[in-house]
């Protein structure tokens, strides 16, 4: 037999009370001992009625001993053991040792072989230790040096504690280098991971700020705690250097630091590379083993020291000719200087800009703005470099405008500055959804802007987006005509700022000449400091697409938008994105799931509120289709509360082109009236037709209904003359769509019946099923109405088409038709929400589950399926509920097997 101990970490353990411990409290059955087994009475006091009588003692300590250990041996031979294995045998007593050599190297017919495994850092005493290899050395023993594991190690022994999954190279990269391929480290770490993700499922624990939080292990702080206590006072000294340091570092650096002598520091060095907390590296400096050991010596100096050393650290990089900015301002910063880290630490910010570590710079920007006394030309252009999206809270945004307004204030500036400086403050309010702020801010600005041509251009573009319930079509013309000659002669470093801002603005109030501008926009190759302002304007263009009906063009560029986002952590602009998609979903029919989406994202509370409205009226929109009218009017009022300035003329449009489909839909047409009266003059007095689609289209049935067929005929006729130079996709489909309704009302069957078929093949073009539906449910009517039969096979048509939608309230309008007719339909289930697929993966669902399986991170789900993150987020959670798994590594376990035992059938199949 095999037998094996393991010692415990005890300071001071007692003799061979490890070996004591390992054996069973009963004695082994069927085992005669001789005499010489009563010396280990004294081990054993529970084994008195098993062992002998213990022979008389002796005058000689080492005799005594001898006998233990004869004893001892006697016993472990009788009970059949030829192997004994000793773990972590840096905490075994001396007596322990002494004993395992013996049974090691006594005489014997059948020996018994020992395996004593220990870490280097932590091993017996150096005299024991040189017998104990003297003895492997020889041809009955060897030792087995265990080097760390490299990349492709630690790549499988994750894999082996995720139950044979195979790990990303990124964690397993993340993790490698937190360790250097330690395995009890590995352990450690990966059993924390796994236990957090259980408890709170979620990537950001395997994200690279999760691995790098990770504290080091109970085991690893004791041992380090116990190396540390055992140094000399230099030796601890400069561990603390090394630590506050944080960066690899030489002898003379360590030297100064610490203020110790050349030879002194040296020795400290020796000490710690003895002790095995220090590596020496090929170029002469020194190093921690591993990050794990850096952090864990860090908690251990004292907060006194650790200023000092930062101070000492900061004036010896300082004295470089190349001073190591980023390391030089934490110094500063970490020892008090707040004046010292302001002086470099713009220059971090825009270091961390470049390498897209966003977060990092606004952290340093905001402080800079907001902390610490600038000058006005100083602030607006640290202000002017923050990469706001990535703020998590309001609070941000409030404490940039109360300094912004504070600058501001100061009579003594001058015009020009003063500008500037409230010009950033508009901008930071309409960030933060104070448009009435902004707006009245951008005002008051643009003639202190009037030495700045590019800046005054700028505010008047924004001005016109800020300020489109108050102005009609010549007001705003002749703004963006004095926009456009400030821009003529625009500088090229600020051109991509302009461009999108000028695409923007043209595609919003209906000029196809945006379309040219938003060309500009790179998708490819974007410049560090170009990347946020690309992401903007993507994310404009894809907005102005959707209103257009360019549904593949806003798809298309979503996904750009969303790629940038994710990848530089812009959370607000996400959120945005994010609603952006969800609205598109519900306009291209993707209803599965698509209102617990959302929900979710209401719910969640990301980003300010302009960035969620769109997934509101999502969410209350299909409330109303699938019936509750009451519930979806009542979010769609609440959205009502907030400025139009802040929902934007398209979102004002929808909710209350919404809102009158509730009414007529409730049989209340003079309702919808009332509702349409205020946007309806709004379209008309800007004259951006664009934005009413859904409005003009739901206005001109309420006029039907209440009879007054004149001025719904009025009405398409001006929208026929408002489109003349604005086709687009969306409401030319709408137009079509009113002149049918006119042309039914007018008793027009067969014309009413061709414009609808029209109407709904421009639906169908973008696609947008749900009005297509409506149009074929109206020709279908229109042939009823003129006494063809063939109408019903229409109707059961548009009715199938109805139900796999889920549009419940329209499939049971059809169903009361067909009833009118003798025809008895089964309606639309109505289910309280649309469930989608219950607990059967969704197509959308076993897409991203296929990607799940093959390793990719949800970011590149995302990417590579055109979704946002946040999407791909919750589709993974549905799946892990549906699949009856809890962690990341569980699902892509399901997923693979689904894949490979099935051939993938069964993940088709389960869609249903």
């Amino acid at each position: 037999m095999c037998w094996s101990c393991d010692a415990p970490p005890i300071s001071t353990p007692f003799p061979l009370g490890t070996l004591i411990e390992a054996l069973s409290p009963t004695p082994p059955d069927g085992v005669r001992l001789g005499r010489l087994a009563g010396a280990l009475r004294p081990l054993f006091p529970e084994w008195s009625d098993f062992l002998p009588e213990p022979m008389p003692p002796t005058e000689s300590a080492g005799l005594e001993r001898h006998r233990l250990f004869r004893a001892l041996d006697e016993l472990l031979r009788a009970m059949g053991a030829h192997t004994v294995v000793l773990e972590d045998a840096h905490w075994a007593d001396d007596t322990t040792h002494e004993f395992l050599l013996h049974l090691a190297t006594v005489e014997v017919d059948t020996p018994v072989r020992v395996i004593e495994t220990w870490r280097n850092e932590e091993r017996p005493p150096r005299e024991l230790v040189a017998r104990i290899l003297r003895i492997a050395s020889g041809s009955t023993g060897r030792v087995i040096r265990l080097g760390p594991l490299d990349l492709a190690g630690t790549e499988r022994f994750v894999a082996s504690m995720l139950g044979g999954l195979v790990a990303s190279p990124r964690v397993a990269g993340l993790l490698h280098r937190r360790t250097q391929g330690v395995p009890l480290l590995l352990e450690d770490l990966i059993r924390t991971l796994h236990d957090r993700a259980r408890k709170s499922p979620g990537e950001e624990h395997w994200s690279p700020a999760g691995i790098a939080a990770l504290a080091p292990p109970a085991s690893l702080r004791e041992s380090v705690t116990s190396r540390m206590d055992r140094l000399a006072p230099s030796a601890r000294l400069v561990a603390w250097a090394l630590a506050v340091l944080s960066e690899p570092a030489s002898v003379p650096l360590l030297s100064v630091v610490t203020g110790l002598d050349h030879q002194a520091t040296s020795t400290a060095v020796d000490e710690l590379v003895a002790s095995h907390l220090l590596s020496l590296l090929a170029d002469g400096e020194v190093s921690f083993r591993h990050a794990l050991v850096l952090d864990a010596v860090t908690e251990e100096v004292p907060l006194g020291e650790r200023s000092r050393l930062h101070a000492r650290a900061a004036a010896a990089l300082g004295a470089l000719p190349a001073p190591p900015v980023v390391q030089l301002a934490r110094h500063l910063k970490q020892s008090g200087d707040a004046e010292g880290w302001a002086r470099y630490a713009e220059e971090v910010a825009d270091l961390a800009l470049g390498r897209a570590d966003d977060r990092t710079a606004a952290d340093i920007l905001l402080e800079l703005a907001t902390a610490v006394t600038q000058s006005p030309t100083d602030l607006t252009r640290i202000v002017s470099k923050i990469p706001f999206p990535v703020f998590r809270s309001v609070d941000e945004y409030r404490v940039v405008v109360d300094v912004l307004r504070s600058v501001a204030q100061d009579r003594a500036l001058p015009r020009l500055e003063q500008g500037r400086v409230r010009w950033q403050l508009a901008r930071v309010l309409i960030m933060a959804d104070r448009m009435s702020e902004a707006a009245e801010e951008t005002e008051r600005v643009i003639p202190l802007l009037a030495d700045d041509p590019v800046l005054a251009g700028q505010a008047m573009i924004s001005l016109v987006h800020l300020s489109w319930p108050n102005w009609e079509l010549a007001t705003r013309a002749e703004w963006l005509r004095q926009a456009s000659q400030l821009l003529a002669n625009r500088d090229p470093a600020s051109e991509l700022h302009l461009v999108t801002d000028l695409a923007t603005v043209l595609l919003r109030f209906g000029s196809a000449e945006g379309w040219t501008e938003a060309a500009k926009i790179p998708t490819h190759d974007i410049a560090v400091r170009d990347r946020l302002t690309v992401a903007r304007g993507l994310g404009n263009v894809a907005h102005c697409a959707l209103v257009w009906g360019r549904y593949g063009t806003a798809r298309a560029t979503l996904a750009a938008a969303v790629d940038l986002a994710s990848t530089y952590e812009y959370l607000r602009l996400s959120t945005g994105l994010e609603a952006m998609g969800l609205h598109l979903d519900y306009l291209e029919g993707s209803w599965d799931g698509l209102r617990q989406r959302a929900a979710a994202l209401v719910s969640a509370g990301r980003g300010a509120v302009g960035e969620r409205l769109e997934a509101e009226i999502v969410e209350a929109r299909l409330l109303a289709v699938e019936g509750d009218f009451a519930e979806a009017g009542r979010r769609l009022r609440t959205m009502l509360d907030h400025p139009a300035s802040q929902l934007g003329p398209e979102l004002v449009m929808e909710t209350r082109a919404g809102l009158a489909e509730v009414a007529i839909a409730r049989g209340e047409p003079a309702e919808a009236l009332s509702l349409t009266d205020e946007p309806f003059r709004l379209i008309q007095h800007t004259g951006v037709w664009l934005w009413g689609g859904d409005l003009v289209r739901t206005r001109v049935q309420a006029l039907l209904l209440t009879g007054r067929n004149a001025v719904a005929r009025d009405i398409v006729d001006s929208m026929a003359v408002g489109l003349a130079e604005t086709h687009s996709a969306a409401t030319d489909a709408a137009l079509l769509s009113c002149r049918a309704m006119v042309a039914r009302a007018d008793g027009d069957l067969a014309g009413a019946r061709e414009l609808h078929h029209r109407a709904a093949a421009a639906w169908r073009g973008l696609p947008r099923p749900h009005h297509e539906l409506r149009d074929l449910e109206a020709a279908a009517r229109c042939l009823l109405d003129d006494g063809h039969g063939a109408g019903i096979a229409e109707l059961r048509d548009v009715l199938n088409g109805y139900s796999r939608l889920g549009a419940v309230v329209d499939g049971e309008r059809v169903v009361e038709v067909l009833r009118t007719v003798g025809v008895n339909a089964r309606p639309p289930g109505r289910r309280g929400g649309r469930t989608g697929y219950g607990t059967r993966l969704s197509p959308r669902e076993r897409e991203v589950l296929r990607l799940v399986a093959a390793g990719e991170t949800d970011a590149a789900i995302a990417a590579r399926l055109f979704k946002s993150l946040n999407t791909v987020h919750s589709q993974v959670k549905s799946a892990k509920r549906k699949l009856g798994v809890s962690t990341r590594a569980e699902l892509a376990r399901a997923a693979a097997d689904l894949v490979e035992e099935d051939g993938d059938q069964r993940l088709d199949s389960s869609g249903g």
